[in-house]
């Protein structure tokens, strides 16, 4: 620098005193490329050329931010970490020798040129009259669009499933963007899309582009350099609706998508663009693709509300066509299944009349599938058979049929082509070893004795993952046909009954296995027998039956570990917490000799349970850590739930809120009910101690509509002190009397003396404060007594302490 400062530093000078905006929402003009041409004294195109050399040197950067009174975001320049120093040297080089820099801010004008005031459309936008649901869709879409990675948004899906209508929303609720709107047809030309381009540049002031469009010579290259240029800065949107309809059109697309600039390309499409590659997407990030499903039921019961079909037949209609939009549009069918013949004939004219027999074929496979299937389970013969988004690859590699299709396609085939796909889906699962997958299509294929062999085989492992819920729907209607297998499948069967809360069908099939004459399923029955009477809360019942239980099996080391456990846990819901780890830890013992892994970590869940009751948090959680790493999905779920309840007691709420959450979510995912209902009982009370009680009680409310129809009194006793703690802490204490009143009443009858003192001391307590010390006095009392019976030391001591507050209140003399 000597004596003047190059145009480069002037930039840099001029930059150096808006480092402070660089983390602002909204930034000045004055970092435009505009503003900084002003103020530096150049031309706008001298200022692209040096602003573009700093870039590449690394001393400013380039984003987009919302500019002050500015309609839309806009390319705007900051100093990097290693211009900043460069900035200050300049900065006090020109203070030291006083030079004219030529840079004055003051001659920055904001106001847009004559050119940014004409923003027009090329054509107007598809109509959006009415429009359901999709919330999450158009949040996804206007992020993509603001995200400055994505270069390319791309929504797809079958036809009539609302693509057109999600963007068209998604744009039109967009300000200041300047939206060019086109629709492709098959018979397309570069022509056609070039020409339709430059009457849309020609509207926003780009005359130079306009005319090399319309020229009818354009060579591609030429074209690509003119777009870097004119399309610099932001607020241009680009939509290509149908993009994947004409194939003349991808080398133009493929030219204009290196070429747009800061714009955006929103594409609509059945399957993928070939104008963009996967690397685009995977590696580069500059791609963000969208998968349209059909709309969400309560979405598609409006839709069909506003036609005039409400109540019960919107919902069967709904479902009946899978949410697909366009086919609740056409329905006229009064009956769900004159709709469903109606939805078929659409998708049969629209779809499978075009199709190569190849094709129908891959569908068909593809629709017997539970979940996303690899590449590998598709025959060779129809590995070159994919055609658009019918078959959609949701992960690398892996493949699934459209949700809208999926019905269909499995409805219009035969039952002797049901079988073949659903038997060479067993057949793919055999060599993957997915037993609960297999097992689905060895049902569904007919081949029952496979069926049989497999679930006498691997029981437990069936039981360890998947869905217990889908596996009983799958199961229930199962008649062994051999003698041979007989007996452990329909011993099974009453367990996966029993896990899904159907007791009664589980104990009719339990009670004629307990008579048999084998010795393992004899004791096995029994002690399944055992697990219901104790989920009921008929505790004496259930020990009775552990304990015949454990006398048949008095030889079968894994099977008597079964009934010691189911010793334990009674004997821990009574309290007797002593007796309840003995129990539990022949039990893990017995499991040990026997070489049954999972049976010695179940019994150390049990002890688990144990400490929890002892108040030894820590040690709880020790046991749940070792159970976690051992156990399947189904098991998993249990484990959060009682992590969950040990992190509370530990005072732990947010660890316990995130125990208590998977629990929900795996019980979801595994089919337990019983399960999820315990999980948010336990999450409500978290919930009221973090002050959130609304929430709170509608988790309780949830739980209580299961527990209920389980008959799960125990359980249902918990629901309602969890209400009547969350009316306490909102001060509705009438309402929260007569929740803990309802949990009281739960357990009449039942032998569980720990939790109906809890219960009581609960009621107890609200009672104080509710300023009624005598009626407190007496119900704090019959806890005292009840914790006394079962050994409960600490809450021996805890009610005494209640109780000497209570009296203390009183003053002498009136004891």
């Amino acid at each position: 620098m000597a004596g003047e400062i190059t145009v480069s530093e002037r930039i840099l000078f001029h930059l150096g005193n808006y480092v402070k905006y660089e983390d602002k929402f909204e930034v000045p003009f004055d970092v435009t490329q505009d503003g900084i041409s002003q103020a530096c004294s150049i031309s706008r195109a001298h200022a692209a050329i040096e602003l573009k050399k700093l870039r590449e040197s690394g001393i400013i950067e380039e984003h987009l931010s919302h500019v002050r009174r500015g309609k839309s975001r806009r390319k705007v320049y900051f100093l990097t970490q290693a211009g900043k120093p460069k900035a200050r040297d300049v900065q006090q080089y020109v203070k030291q020798n006083s030079i004219a820099t030529l840079v004055d801010a003051s001659r920055v004008l904001s106001s847009p040129s004559p050119r940014s005031k004409v923003v027009k459309r090329s054509s107007p936008l598809p109509a959006v009259r009415e429009f359901f649901g999709r919330k999450k869709e158009l949040e996804a879409i206007d992020e993509a669009i603001s995200s400055p990675s994505y270069r390319v948004i791309d929504v797809r899906g079958i036809p009539g499933i609302g693509k057109t209508t999600l963007v068209a929303k998604a744009v039109n609720g967009l300000s200041g963007e300047r939206v060019f709107w086109y629709s492709a047809k098959p018979w397309d030309s570069n022509r056609t899309l070039a020409d339709a381009l430059g009457r849309f540049f020609s509207d926003n002031g780009n005359r130079r582009l306009a005319a090399y469009l319309s020229s009818g010579g354009y060579e591609l290259g030429d074209l690509s350099f003119l777009l870097n240029q004119e399309l610099a800065e932001n607020g241009y949107i680009f939509v290509f609706d149908d993009a994947d309809a004409c194939a003349n059109l991808q080398e133009f697309l493929k030219m204009f998508r290196h070429s747009c600039g800061a714009a955006k390309i929103v594409t609509t499409s059945e399957h993928r663009p070939v104008f963009y590659e996967r690397s685009d997407k995977v590696a580069r990030k500059e791609v963000y693709e969208m998968e349209l499903e059909g709309l969400d039921l309560r979405s598609a019961v409006e839709l069909l509300k506003v036609r005039g079909i409400d109540g019960q037949m919107a919902a069967e209609l709904a479902r009946a066509t899978n949410g697909h939009p366009l086919s609740l549009e056409m329905v006229t069918a009064s009956s769900p299944a004159e709709a469903r013949y109606q939805v078929t004939q659409y998708f049969e004219e629209k779809f499978y009349s075009g199709l190569s027999e190849e094709e129908r074929s891959l569908l068909q496979l593809a629709s017997v599938f539970q979940q996303p299937f690899p590449s590998e389970a598709i025959p060779r013969e129809l590995r070159t058979a994919r055609k658009g988004s019918m078959l959609r690859e949701s992960a690398p590699g892996h493949f699934e049929i459209h949700s809208s299709l999926r019905s269909f396609v499995y409805e219009a085939m035969t039952p002797d082509e049901r079988a073949k796909w659903h038997s060479a889906a067993a057949d793919f699962y055999l060599r993957t070893g997915e037993p609960q997958e297999r097992l689905y299509h060895l049902v569904r294929a007919g081949r029952l004795l496979e069926a049989e062999m497999l679930v006498s085989r691997v029981a437990d492992e069936l039981l360890a993952r998947g869905n217990v819920q889908r596996l009983w729907d799958l199961l229930k209607g199962l008649a062994p046909s051999k003698d041979r297998y007989r007996l452990s499948v329909e011993l099974f069967k009453a367990r996966v009954a029993s896990l899904v809360g159907q007791y009664d069908s589980a104990w009719t099939v339990l009670e004629g296995l307990s008579c048999s004459d084998s010795v393992s399923t004899r004791s096995e029955a029994l002690i399944e027998m055992g697990k219901i009477k104790s989920k009921k809360g008929e505790l004496a019942a259930a020990s009775q039956l552990f304990s015949e239980a454990l006398k048949v099996a008095d030889e079968l080391p894994s099977v008597r570990s079964k009934a010691l456990r189911g010793l334990g846990v009674v004997e821990s819901k009574l309290g007797h917490y002593g007796k309840a780890r003995e129990l539990l830890e022949r039990s893990a013992i017995d499991a040990m000799a026997a070489m049954d892994t999972t049976g010695m970590l179940k019994a150390h869940m049990e002890l688990g349970n144990v400490f929890i009751g002892m108040g030894r948090y820590e040690d709880a959680i020790a046991h749940f850590s070792k159970c976690a790493a051992g156990f399947g999905s189904v098991e998993l779920a249990n484990v959060y739930v009682n992590m969950g309840i040990a992190s509370a007691y530990l005072s732990r709420p947010e660890e316990a809120r995130l125990h208590l959450e998977n629990a929900v979510r795996l019980a979801d995912e595994t089919g337990q009910p019983r399960c999820k209902a315990y999980a948010l009982t336990s999450l409500s009370e978290v919930l009221v101690n973090a002050g959130k009680s609304e929430q709170a009680k509608e988790h309780s409310f949830r739980a209580l509509e299961i527990l209920t129809e389980l008959g799960d009194k125990i359980g249902a006793s918990a629901a309602y002190a969890n209400l009547g703690l969350a009316e306490r802490f909102l001060g509705d204490l009438s309402s929260s009397e007569e929740h803990y009143a309802e949990s009281i009443s739960a357990l009449e009858g039942m032998e569980v003396p720990r939790s109906l003192a809890q219960r009581k001391l609960e009621l107890g307590q609200l009672l104080v404060q509710k300023g009624e010390s005598e009626r407190a006095e007496g119900v704090i009392g019959d806890a005292h007594a009840l914790f006394e019976k079962v050994g409960a030391k600490d809450m021996v001591r805890r009610s005494e302490e209640a109780l000497s507050k209570i009296r203390a209140g009183r003053g002498p003399g009136r004891a």
